[in-house]
């Protein structure tokens, strides 16, 4: 199911891995209001949106699965 929504964009950061040093994880940071969203993206989408401002205003659209009740991240405009 696709959602969309408007959110402060928090940043993307790039992390190694916890048992394997060598995998390189990205995270990007959604917000709204009081809840906050964390996003494992790739590395073509960490690219993309490193260039955001924090904590500008963006909206997101996302994928969420019912079933398993994870949320993934389309796009932002």
């Amino acid at each position: 199911m696709v959602v969309s929504g408007e959110f402060k964009f928090l940043g993307v950061e790039k992390r190694n891995g916890f048992k394997d040093p060598a995998q390189t994880f990205y995270v990007l940071g959604l917000g709204q209001g009081l809840d906050s969203l964390r996003c494992y993206i790739n590395a073509e989408m960490y690219g993309k949106y490193s260039s955001l401002v924090p904590y500008s205003d963006v909206i997101a659209e996302l994928d969420y699965n019912p079933v398993s009740g994870k949320v993934a991240l389309r796009a932002i405009n």
